[in-house]
C-alpha cells in the first residue's frame, strides 16, 4: 500500500543496477549526471492495437497494451521517454501492468494500474480503473514533484506514490526501459541515462565465455573477447537490446557497435543487417531494441556475441576492470561478466541462465 497509490506485488523480471551509498550519489559516481528530461521532446506515442505478439521483458498481451496507454498519457502531456519509463516502472511495481480491481491489507481501497487510493486525489473509481486517466493523473502528480527530472527514477516514483520503501521500484527499471524502448521503436530520442540492462529477454543461456577458445570456430579468432548468449530451442530472430545509452558508431558486416557517453564501446555481433533497427550516428537508450539474433559471420548457430571495448574509457569503475591483454588476449577488451558484476548485476545468474560450453 502507498499513501496515495498502493504497494502491489509483481514478479521481478530484471535485476536493477545496485548503487552504493545513496542511489543518486551512486548514479553520479558510476555514470555521471543524468540528462535533463526537459531537453528531450515528447516521448513516442504507441498504437495500443499494434503491440508485439511476443513477450517483452516478461510482459505480454494486456500488460503491453497498458504500457502503451501509460506511454501515450505521458506523451499527451508533453513528457519525454524518461517520464514514460518512470510511469511504466511504477505500474510494474504496483500491479504488474494489470488493471487490478482490488487492493491489499494496507490499502484495501487501492485500485488500477497504479493502485491509487480512494482519497479524492485520484478521481472516481472509474478514473482509477481507466488506464489512460489513471496514468494521466500519475504524470500530473509527477510534474508537481520539484526537480523530478534529476531524481533517481525510483525516488521520483516514490514521491508520487508515497511507498513505504522508496527503492521499491528500482528493480523494475530495466524491464520498464526495455518495454518502453521496444514499444517506441527505432529512432526514439535518448532522454534517460544511468542504467544497465540485459541484452536479451530473460531465460537465455551462455554458450561460450570470454577468453581463449577451447575449440576452433572456422573464420573466428582463437581468443574470444566476448560472451555468447542465446535462447534455446529458438535462438534466431530474438530481440537484442542496447545494454546502455550511447551512439551507434559502427554498423557493417555482422557487427553493431554503440559507444557509451563514458567512452566504452559495446558491440553486438552476428545480427543480419536487414534486422538491425538503428543506423550509424543514431542515439539509443538502454533497453531499446537494436536488432535480432542471427548467425551472420563465423558462427555455429544463431546467438548474440556481446563484447565490450574500453579504449578511451572515462568511467573509473569500468577502467579498473582487468583488460584482455593482461591475460594474453587482444588489447582493449573486458570480460562482460565482470563488467556486469562491477555494477551489481549478474549476466548469467545460476537460477536463470544455463552455461552450455
Amino acid at each position: 500500500m502507498v499513501k496515495q497509490g498502493g504497494v502491489g506485488t509483481a514478479a521481478v523480471v530484471a535485476i536493477p543496477l545496485i548503487l552504493v551509498g545513496t542511489l543518486i550519489a551512486g548514479i553520479l559516481l558510476i555514470f555521471g549526471p543524468a540528462q535533463q528530461a526537459g531537453a528531450c521532446g515528447p516521448g513516442a506515442s504507441v498504437d495500443p492495437t499494434q503491440i508485439p505478439k511476443d513477450a517483452v521483458a516478461g510482459y505480454s498481451g494486456d500488460q503491453l497494451t497498458n504500457a502503451a496507454y501509460i506511454m501515450n498519457a505521458a506523451s499527451a502531456l508533453g513528457l519525454d521517454r524518461a517520464a514514460q519509463i518512470i510511469g511504466v516502472m511504477t505500474a510494474m511495481g504496483e500491479s504488474s501492468l494489470h488493471v487490478v480491481d482490488h487492493g491489499d491489507t494496507a490499502g484495501p481501497d487501492s485500485r488500477g494500474l497504479f493502485q491509487q487510493r480512494d482519497n479524492g486525489a485520484w478521481g472516481s473509481l472509474a478514473d482509477r480503473m481507466d488506464p489512460t486517466i489513471s496514468a494521466t493523473n500519475f504524470f500530473k502528480a509527477l510534474e508537481r514533484v520539484d526537480g523530478w527530472e534529476a531524481l533517481a527514477p525510483t525516488i521520483a516514483a516514490h514521491r508520487v506514490q508515497g511507498n513505504a520503501d522508496p527503492y521499491h521500484y528500482e528493480k523494475f527499471y530495466p524491464a520498464a526501459a526495455t518495454v518502453v524502448g521496444t514499444l517506441a521503436g527505432k529512432g526514439a530520442t535518448v532522454c534517460q541515462s544511468g542504467y544497465l540492462v540485459f541484452p536479451l529477454n530473460p531465460g537465455y543461456n551462455m554458450t561460450d565465455d570470454y577468453g581463449p577458445r577451447p575449440f576452433r570456430v572456422e573464420g573466428a579468432s582463437t581468443w574470444h573477447p566476448a560472451d555468447d548468449l542465446q535462447h534455446y530451442p529458438n535462438p534466431c530472430h530474438d530481440p537484442v537490446f542496447a545494454i546502455t545509452d550511447g551512439t551507434v558508431t559502427y554498423l557493417a558486416g555482422y557487427q553493431l557497435s554503440i559507444k557509451s557517453p563514458d567512452g566504452y564501446t559495446v558491440s553486438y555481433l552476428h545480427m543480419y543487417l536487414n534486422e538491425v533497427l538503428v543506423k550509424v550516428g543514431q542515439q539509443v537508450t538502454a533497453g531499446e531494441q537494436v536488432g535480432a539474433t542471427g548467425d551472420n559471420g563465423p558462427a555455429t548457430g544463431c546467438h548474440l556475441d556481446l563484447r565490450i571495448n574500453v579504449v578511451g574509457i572515462t568511467n573509473p569503475t569500468v577502467a579498473a576492470l582487468p583488460r584482455s591483454e593482461t591475460i594474453g588476449g587482444p588489447a582493449g577488451w573486458v570480460n562482460p561478466e565482470q563488467f556486469y558484476d562491477a555494477f551489481g548485476l549478474t549476466l548469467c545468474a545460476p537460477d536463470s541462465c544455463r552455461r552450455t560450453y
